[in-house]
């Protein structure tokens, strides 16, 4: 349920369920963050206001002629530094080469039937459910009330999905530097888990209490990586297994990603989660609309195995594809071990064979059918069939996977090189994206990066659409 209501503190918001609730409130302009975790009830919210009070020493006044608002001392669903909040900021502008401090304040909401579907390809949940939208308009000399920031909070059953909506309402080009997907002030201390790793050695557990130095969770990989997860754990000090609060988070993207905790003088932990700010700048057109990607939130009260449930639920009904969900999967064989770069049609179904007898249902080619694929240095992003390993294209494998017993279905792997990223291998191929962009690429320690000539920055959202539409039209013709 989602409903918004007057008390004597203000304009109030609920979003809730028997699993997991919110409240929030709007003050001065600003939104406050009254609660989020355990389900509660709209009337609860003027008793978790917290009191007003004249700052501390060093803080600074919202607006002169209150002297009782210090965005520093307060619990907020969103924030700007250079306001007096001294604490990590969910945004950074720029306009000409200037820092833009935009102090978006409060002007509507709207309570809708589900998130508003992105303008691009991008990864989110199906199966839309009740949102809520604050739409945040800028207050400052710079930019003008058309420039706007929507915050949306979706409802699902176990879960809160938030993310946010940046429109330039300016006459001049915006670059946003940083722009996350949520924040949250907590009430209370915390230790934050993570799921780090590498190559053959991933999602290692590690946990560290959240304290005044800021705890970051960050890829810079270029991808979520194995080296550091995106999805993290906020729990308190006496939670274990089965008792006690936990609160879940994960972002719905592949790329680079930032997460961090840290607590005030105020015993708030600060909580948000985005894309990486690490070399990020994204022009936005005026009048263009830039929107971040789906941050999941869950929170349970029985431990870390009730917040595991709330997010497998969510995962299995919202993200899973319908087709996959809660299916059976095959036992599957993979034949990298087996046979690597180098094999034959004869190698692949003597291998087939043995699967079967141990019980495989379905076979997977791993690397070495696309391309010049003979070793880790070529062939990448020619996904097209090695005709000298592979006469006949591929087509004919499920017949013959069939008639050992296995199903007609196959897996084939696509392979990313830590030494020749994939759209070097397309260049080096001789696949041209698109004539009119000039490429420039920079190896930096073994980290790939890709620029336009337009942002001068790693990300070209219109070339990674582009090459992901030519790789697609390469395997639909397998």
């Amino acid at each position: 349920m989602i409903q918004q209501f007057d008390t004597t503190i203000g304009e109030c918001f609920y979003i809730g369920n028997e699993s997991v609730s919110c409240i929030l409130c709007v003050h001065c302009g600003q939104i406050e963050l009254l609660h989020f975790g355990a389900p509660l009830l709209p009337e609860d919210a003027e008793a978790l206001t917290l009191p007003e009070g004249l700052g501390w020493g060093c803080s600074v006044l919202y607006k002169q002629a209150d002297s009782s608002v210090c965005l520093d001392t307060r619990a907020l669903a969103w924030s700007e530094s250079g306001l007096g909040d001294y604490r990590e900021t969910p945004v950074i502008l720029s306009q000409n080469g200037q820092p833009v401090v935009p102090d978006f304040v409060f002007s509507s909401s709207r309570i809708l039937p589900e998130l508003p579907a992105y303008s691009f390809p991008m990864p989110h949940a199906h199966n839309g459910a009740e949102t809520l939208e604050l739409v945040l308009t800028a207050n400052s000399a710079l930019l003008t009330e058309k420039t706007t920031l929507s915050l949306y909070f979706c409802l699902y059953e176990t879960a809160l999905v938030c993310r946010t909506a940046l429109k330039n309402g300016s006459g001049s080009p915006l670059t946003i530097s940083k722009l996350m997907s949520f924040i949250m002030d907590l009430r209370g201390s915390f230790n934050m888990t993570t799921f780090n790793g590498s190559w053959s050695t991933e999602m290692h557990r590690h946990t560290v209490p959240v304290e005044r130095a800021r705890t970051v969770n960050e890829s810079v990989s270029g991808f979520s990586s194995n080296r550091s997860n995106p999805g993290f754990i906020l729990s308190r000090k006496d939670t274990t297994e089965d008792a006690g609060e936990a609160y879940g988070f994960n972002l719905l993207w592949s790329g680079n990603h930032y997460a961090s905790a840290q607590r005030s003088e105020q015993g708030l932990t600060r909580v948000m989660q985005g894309v990486s700010p690490d070399h990020f700048a994204y022009t936005l057109e005026s009048g263009e609309l830039f929107t971040s990607p789906e941050a999941v939130l869950c929170w349970s009260g029985y431990g870390l195995n009730g917040l595991s449930a709330c997010m497998h639920r969510f995962i299995n009904e919202h993200i899973i594809p319908p087709f996959w969900q809660y299916r059976e999967r095959p036992v599957l064989y993979n034949d990298w071990e087996g046979c690597m770069f180098s094999f034959n049609e004869t190698k692949l179904l003597t291998l087939a064979k043995k699967a079967k007898k141990l019980g495989c249902e379905l076979f997977v080619l791993d690397d070495g059918w696309f391309g010049k694929r003979n070793n880790d240095r070529a062939g990448l992003g020619d996904y097209t069939v090695n005709c000298e390993k592979l006469p006949g294209d591929l087509k004919v494998y499920p017949e013959k996977f069939m008639r050992l017993g296995l199903t007609s279905d196959y897996g084939l792997s696509l392979r990313q090189s830590t030494r020749i990223p994939i759209f070097t291998g397309l260049i080096l191929s001789g696949h041209c994206i698109h004539p009119g962009w000039r490429i420039f690429l920079a190896e930096m320690n073994c980290c790939w990066i890709l620029r336009s000539q337009r942002y001068g920055t790693i990300l070209f959202l219109q070339f990674l659409l582009s090459l992901i539409k030519q790789i697609f039209n390469m395997l639909s013709g397998i």
